[in-house]
């Protein structure tokens, strides 16, 4: 971490000579981004002179003011004892509000006695997804409620993306994800969602989920890969 830090800076230091305008040129910017596949939504002066923070659709990306150069990674501060991650810091509270409003469209296993809320992106034909799956139990009582969301890796090509979109449109989706996830559920019938199976794997790419499961704390700071339920209350607490 202190090596990307002090290599993003470097290169960031390096950037700012080849920057001509003293503001960005966001015209230029979309324009070249675009041709990369990446779409601004936003472009903002980051903490580092001619380097411009933008968020896409598939992320942050530091660019200079001309266009002409850019950054995919994390960008740190060096202060106190520790880095702190600006871009994570960031994304998180892009993601916090990216599923505000969605809970109506997760499949939810809540905790009796609730203490923290987790949303996971999951793939019934995961492997570590089934794993956290049959340890649900483990994770309610803990006190962590998992609220799903649906990651079909592959996106609409996704060998399972039929048998997903069935589960989010079955009359109880959690008894289906439950069958999905051993091996047992029975689409045939049931009307898809693949719509909105769909909108959940592109909110998913936007975010920044490369692999499943992927987790979503309450503040949105993303935890990747499978987590055992006591780690992940006992890091749930400490960051509490």
């Amino acid at each position: 971490m202190h090596f990307l830090g002090r290599t993003l800076l470097a290169t960031a230091v390096a950037m700012t000579a080849f920057t001509a305008s003293a503001k960005p040129d966001e015209a230029a910017i979309t324009s070249k981004l675009s041709k990369l596949g990446l779409v601004p939504v936003t472009i903002s002066a980051s903490p580092l002179p001619g380097l411009n923070e933008v968020v896409t659709e598939r992320g942050i990306v530091y660019v200079s003011d001309d266009g002409g150069y850019f950054l995919a990674g994390h960008l740190y501060q060096a202060t106190g004892a520790e880095p702190v991650n600006l871009t994570e810091q960031k994304m998180a509270k892009l993601n916090k509000a990216k599923l505000e409003g969605m809970e109506d469209e997760m499949i939810v296993y809540p905790a009796k006695d609730e203490k923290y809320v987790v949303t996971v992106f999951t793939d019934t034909s995961c492997g570590y997804c089934r794993k956290l799956h049959s340890e649900m139990q483990a994770y309610n009582d803990a006190g962590i409620t998992i609220r799903y969301l649906a990651f079909p890796r592959g996106g609409e090509r996704s060998r399972n993306f039929g048998e997903m979109s069935a589960i989010w449109g079955a009359k109880d989706p959690a008894k289906a994800m439950d069958q999905a996830k051993e091996g047992t559920f029975n689409p045939n019938g049931i009307e898809q969602q693949g719509d909105l199976v769909n909108k959940h794997y592109q909110l998913g790419v936007a975010m920044g989920v490369s692999g499943t499961p992927a987790m979503i704390l309450e503040d949105g700071t993303m935890l990747p890969g499978y987590q055992p339920a006591p780690m992940l209350r006992q890091m749930l607490d400490n960051r509490s």
